[in-house]
C-alpha cells in the first residue's frame, strides 16, 4: 500500500529528516500537511548542512579491495575517526534545526548510504565511506549531551535509495504518487535506487537475487554504473578527459561548458547511452519476473521511471538537453526494439523527446530526508495513541 500516516504529531514534537550522503549531511525540518484529504510531507525552510571533515589517511574500505567484497580487516584509527566525523557533523546539523524550532522533543528519521548492520542501527559497509557499526547509539548519546529529547528512539538507519522512493511517495509533489509500478534512480556521490511494485515500495535487499543493485552491474565499457552514472563519477570522468582537478571549481563543470566544448557534448551523449542501457536492463528484469515460486511474480510493466538528485537535474538542464536527453531517448528506443518492448514502452512520436510522461525528472528537494522522516513517522507509536 502507498505510504500513509494515521496520526499527526503534537505541536511539541518536531519531525526531522536526515539525508546522510557520502560527502555531506543535510538535515531538514519536515511538516505534515493534508493534500486532497490525505497526509503528505513538506520541507520547511528550516534546514542545515555540513560537509564531513576529511580525516588524513582515511581510505574507504571498498577502495582497499575489490568492489562488492567484504571490507578487509578491522577499522583503522583513521576510519574510526572518519566515522566520528560523520556522527558529529550529523549531530551539529540536527541540533541547529532543533534549536531554531524550539520544540520540546524530536522524532528523527535518518537515511544513510551503505549496507546496514543486522540491527539496522549501524553502517556495516559503504562504497564511499567508513564503517560505523554503532552509528545510531553514538548519535543518540551525542544529541542527549546537548539536552535533546526524543519522542521515540531512532528505530534504524534507512538506505538512501529506499528513502528517495519513500520521499517521492510521501511528498506533496512526489512522482511515485498515483502510480503502482515505478523505478527511481538518483545520482549524487553514488547511485540511489528505489522500486515500487503493485502499489508498494519494495526492499531491494529482498529481491537481490534477480534485481541486483546498480553498483554491482557494469556498463558496456565494464565500469560500474555507480561510477559511470553518478554525478561524482561524471565529474571525475570529465576531469580526466580535460586535465582538471577534482573537486571541480565553479566554471569547470561539464554542463557549464557543454555548449562550446565537444568533449563535454560527447560525455553527455555517452551518459545518456549508459542511462538508457540501465533503464532497459531494469525493465527487462521486471518483465521476465514470471515465476510464481517467489514473492512479486511478474511480468511487471513500469508506469513511470524517475531520475532524481543531481542526475535528474542534469537530465532536464536546457544546456545538456540536446546531448544527454536526446541520446537517452534514442538509445531507449533502440533497446526496447531489440528486447521486443517497442509496443510495451512506445514513444509517442519516434525521434522526438516525447517520453516525458513516462520518464520523469524529479525536482523534489531533499527526497531522502523526506523519506527518512516518513519512515520515522510511520513507525511512531506514541504512548497515548
Amino acid at each position: 500500500m502507498p505510504w500513509r500516516s494515521a496520526r499527526r504529531l503534537p505541536l511539541s514534537t518536531q519531525l526531522i529528516g536526515v539525508d546522510g550522503g557520502a560527502t555531506q549531511v543535510k538535515v531538514h525540518d519536515v511538516a505534515v500537511v493534508l493534500r486532497g484529504g490525505a497526509p503528505a510531507l513538506r520541507l520547511s525552510e528550516n534546514s542545515a548542512s555540513a560537509r564531513y571533515p576529511r580525516v588524513p589517511g582515511f581510505t574507504p574500505p571498498a577502495e582497499a579491495g575489490p568492489e562488492g567484497l567484504e571490507p578487509p580487516g578491522p577499522p583503522t584509527p583513521a576510519e574510526r575517526e572518519q566515522g566520528w566525523a560523520w556522527i558529529e557533523s550529523t549531530a551539529q546539523c540536527v541540533l541547529e534545526v532543533a534549536r531554531r524550532r524550539g520544540a520540546r522533543q524530536v522524532l528523527l528519521g535518518i537515511a544513510m548510504p551503505g549496507r546496514k548492520t543486522p540491527d539496522g542501527r549501524g553502517i556495516e559497509f559503504a562504497l564511499n565511506g567508513p564503517r560505523i557499526p554503532r552509528f545510531v547509539e553514538r548519535l543518540e548519546e551525542r544529541l542527549r549531551l546537548d539536552g535533546l529529547e526524543f519522542a521515540a528512539p531512532i528505530a534504524r538507519l534507512e538506505s538512501d535509495g529506499w528513502c528517495c522512493g519513500l520521499g517521492e511517495e510521501a511528498a506533496e509533489e512526489g512522482l511515485f504518487r498515483g502510480v503502482d509500478d515505478a523505478y527511481y534512480l538518483g545520482g549524487g556521490t553514488g547511485l540511489a535506487e528505489s522500486l515500487k511494485l503493485r502499489g508498494g515500495l519494495v526492499r531491494l535487499e529482498s529481491i537481490e537475487g534477480w534485481f541486483p543493485r546498480a553498483w554491482k552491474l557494469r556498463d558496456a565499457s565494464g565500469k560500474s554504473y555507480d561510477r559511470s552514472l553518478s554525478a561524482a563519477g561524471l565529474n571525475s570522468e570529465w576531469a580526466d578527459r580535460v586535465g582538471f582537478e577534482v573537486p571541480l571549481a565553479r566554471g569547470r563543470l561539464p554542463e557549464e561548458r557543454v555548449r562550446t566544448d565537444e568533449r563535454a557534448q560527447e560525455l553527455f551523449k555517452l551518459t545518456g547511452e549508459r542511462l538508457a542501457a540501465l533503464i532497459a536492463e531494469r525493465a527487462f528484469a521486471l518483465w521476465m519476473r514470471t515465476s510464481d515460486s517467489a514473492p512479486l511474480p511478474g511480468p511487471h510493466v513500469l508506469q513511470r521511471v524517475v531520475v532524481g538528485q543531481r542526475l535528474g537535474q542534469l537530465l532536464q538542464d536546457a544546456r545538456t538537453l540536446p546531448y544527454f536527453r536526446a541520446a537517452l531517448e534514442r538509445e531507449l528506443a533502440a533497446h526496447f526494439e531489440r528486447l521486443g518492448f517497442a509496443h510495451t514502452y512506445p514513444s509517442d512520436a519516434p525521434g522526438e523527446l516525447t517520453r516525458e510522461r513516462w520518464l520523469r525528472c524529479s525536482s523534489l528537494r531533499g527526497a531522502p530526508a523526506l523519506g527518512a522522516a516518513a519512515s520515522a513517522l510511520a513507525a511512531w507509536s506514541p504512548v497515548d495513541a
